[in-house]
């Protein structure tokens, strides 16, 4: 059979000898996904009715935008859409998009908030509606999450004492704050008395796998496999959202909760994240999401050694490394409101503490595992600061060049709030600290007049719905550890987690979805070029989420190209990316922040006590001379007035930590000379009598003396076990 290309409308007119090349593409190296390569058909009559006409300078209306069209060869037939390049009255050339290729090219200019979501709409108003969503904010089935989230942060200082005016939505106090009612709010720098109307501040969070069906959805696809909807923890994935009035009129549009990016945006944080691919079998109209580790891992789909019809060709690839970044944005008034780490990179960070970190509370370099905070303690006054967050990109700095993946999705701190109810329950709250949207509202004061704000957006924000078990309430975070560095759960009865939002660490999204993609980049991903003898099921499908066997190796399929009409003659041109990491490498070395656990301390010590007993020595023994010759014997001394400058001046630490050779070797350092003075005073033990008993009798005298002493003792430290 000849090669046909037809529309809706009919089938073209093709040349005798035209032919077109296809070019799959795999979406793990090639965004634009599979396409042909342009082609002419001639501008025959039936060609331009087809395209209405499109080679006319009187047309009224615009080409069809991707429209779609099905090619076929014998068995091979594909649908995809048509993009006009250009036309003529010789001929209309054009392209064909296939697979993921149809969907990137218009998810570029695509919000997020336009697609098709769910409107729920219940005749009983607002109550109903916020019923219906505390019913189903811990079904699994249920297509959104609920806990409280911080939208703005304020600290007002009055009389040395600190208020902070915390605004939360999805508010626990005594109950879900969901009726009209009034709250104290910051408005210009001030507090404020604000009435909120029924409704207000109840604003349920997406989850991340009813947004991906919805996308898809939108476009016609149905997805058949999603990690978003089988992963225990990742089901409870939201997208965050500060929609504070989407309840008010009784109607919950899930486009309201949705953020302000586009499609693609939102698809490049989740493979930034997580290594998700998409993809799409335009014929089936199906979606299959996979994890690059996932397709990494898996089982060959085939073995394609047979089918070489010529002798492979290895292109060397210099080697590469991983650079995973996301936007923190988020920025409060003091430190532990801010998101923005210390430093470019953990290691850069770590790099002056010797890489020596500590969980424990006297520790120099300090990690606080459900904060993601490190605190840094002053060896000598025992201060701590709040020195970094944990939200560093993924960069080992390695000398070699990077393969940069970034996202606008935001990294969010937490805080420990505590909501009053039969009993007080202290949850971690996200800061999205980016303000509120209105949408359908007008809030208003006794004190000023507020006019509705529609200024503020809302950046896109991923966060984890978890499970407190010792308060049953569900709240949110990024970091999957609680305060004693345990895994949180999923829900009520539910698994324990072990995935964080970070880039680094244990629980961190490159250990969990990247290294082995970042291995392969090191130490492979060469490129193994040959022409293959390939079906036409093989070319109308091509299969790029799976490993391929060549010669007994593993191998991802990067590119194939091929021409139709198909011949024996003409096989598929091939490219194929290796996996095998080639030696030498050490992986452990090369993706690893070598964290060393803090194993001692420095202590302070003094000789004070060897400095005043040598200085007042000489009085000492001159005072008890004196009482001796009288009869009586010196009771004790007494130090009074005494002044120091020990809390003063403190002098940093020469180290951050000791070494092991410094505990081993007893090492100390010298810290500074300290001021000391006193007046010394005595006290004389009198004989009296004796009692009738024959007990002796003694009294003590009030205090004598008052010599003045102003001396200097050394202050140092040494190693000591933690």
């Amino acid at each position: 059979m000849a090669l046909r290309i037809s529309n809706a409308s009919g089938t073209f007119d093709l040349s005798k000898d035209f032919s077109t090349e296809i070019e799959d593409s795999s979406p793990i190296y090639n965004e634009r996904g599979s396409q042909s390569i342009a082609a002419t058909i001639p501008g025959t009559k039936n060609n331009f009715r087809l395209n209405g006409h499109i080679q006319r300078t009187d047309i009224d209306s615009a080409p069809v935008a991707d429209e779609r069209v099905t090619v076929a060869d014998g068995v091979y037939h594909r649908i995809g859409k048509m993009n006009i390049v250009n036309t003529s009255e010789e001929g209309i050339t054009f392209n064909v998009g296939f697979g993921e290729s149809e969907l990137y090219s218009i998810w570029n200019a695509v919000s997020l908030q336009s697609i098709k979501l769910p409107v729920y709409q219940p005749e009983g108003g607002v109550p109903e509606l916020i019923s219906y969503i505390f019913e189903n904010r811990l079904n699994d089935d249920s297509p959104f999450c609920l806990f409280p989230v911080a939208l703005t942060c304020n600290r007002k200082t009055e009389n040395n004492t600190d208020t902070d005016y915390i605004e939360i939505i999805n508010n626990i106090q005594n109950g879900y704050l969901w009726k009209a009612r009034t709250e104290t709010l910051i408005i210009n720098g001030e507090p404020v008395e604000v009435s909120l109307p029924e409704g207000y501040g109840i604003v349920p969070f997406m989850k991340v796998r009813n947004i991906l069906e919805a996308i898809f959805s939108t476009y016609g696809y149905t997805v058949v496999e999603n990690p978003f909807a089988s992963h225990h923890q990742l089901q409870q994935l939201v997208v965050l959202n500060n929609a504070a009035d989407c309840c008010v009129k009784g109607v919950l549009k899930c486009a309201d909760l949705m953020p302000d990016c586009t499609i693609n945006e939102f698809m490049q944080a989740l493979w930034c994240r997580f290594g998700l691919l998409y993809f799409v079998d335009g014929n089936t109209r199906t979606v299959r999401l996979k994890f690059i580790r996932d397709i990494l891992k898996s089982n060959p789909s085939s073995d394609w050694t047979l089918l070489k019809a010529s002798t492979p060709t290895t292109d060397f690839e210099a080697p590469q490394q991983l650079k995973l970044s996301a936007s923190t944005n988020v920025r409060g008034q003091i430190p532990e409101w801010t998101a923005a780490p210390a430093s470019e990179s953990l290691d850069k960070f770590l790099k002056p503490y010797h890489y020596i970190v500590s969980t424990q509370a006297q520790g120099y370099l300090r990690y606080d595992k459900a904060y993601g905070f490190y605190y840094k303690t002053d060896n000598v006054s025992g201060r701590s600061e709040l020195v970094s967050t944990d939200f560093f990109p993924w960069d080992r700095g390695a000398d070699m060049a990077y393969k940069e993946i970034s996202s606008i999705d935001e990294f969010l701190p937490v805080y420990l709030e505590r909501f009053k109810g039969n009993l007080y329950s202290y949850l971690y709250v996200p800061l999205y600290l980016f303000g509120k949207v209105h949408r359908y509202t007008t809030i208003s004061s006794s004190d000023i007049e507020l006019s509705e704000n529609v200024d503020y957006q809302t950046p896109l924000a991923f966060c984890f719905s978890f499970f407190n078990k010792e308060y049953s309430l569900p709240y949110g975070s990024q970091i999957c550890l609680d305060a004693s560095g345990k895994p949180v759960l999923n829900k009520p009865n539910g698994q324990s987690c072990d995935i964080s939002l970070l880039f680094v660490g244990k629980n961190g999204l490159f250990n969990h979805f990247w290294k082995e993609y970042d291995a392969i980049l090191r130490h492979a991903n060469h490129i193994i070029t040959a022409d293959m003898h390939l079906s036409a099921q093989q070319c109308m499908n091509p299969d790029f989420s799976s490993p391929i066997l060549l010669d007994g190796q593993r191998m991802l399929p990067d590119t194939i190209r091929y021409s139709l009409p198909k011949t024996s003659s003409f096989p598929a041109n091939v490219k194929l990316r290796t996996t095998k990491l080639l030696k030498p490498f050490n992986l452990e070395e090369e993706q690893t922040v070598p964290v060393t656990e803090q194993k001692y301390q420095w202590a302070t010590f003094d000789n004070k006590n060897s400095v005043v007993e040598a200085a007042v020595k000489a009085q000492k023994d001159a005072w008890r001379e004196e009482a001796n010759r009288e009869g009586n014997s010196l009771y004790d001394l007494q130090y009074q007035n005494v002044s120091t400058d020990a809390a003063d001046l403190i002098v940093k630490v020469p180290l951050s930590v000791p070494t092991e050779e410094d505990y081993d070797n007893k090492r100390e350092y010298f810290i500074r000379k300290v001021n000391y003075s006193f007046d010394l005073y005595y006290r004389i033990k009198v004989f009296v009598g004796s009692s009738p008993s024959g007990q002796i009798i003694y009294d003590i005298s009030e205090p004598k003396g008052g010599v003045h002493y102003d001396l200097q003792y050394d202050l140092s430290v040494r190693a000591e076990l933690l």
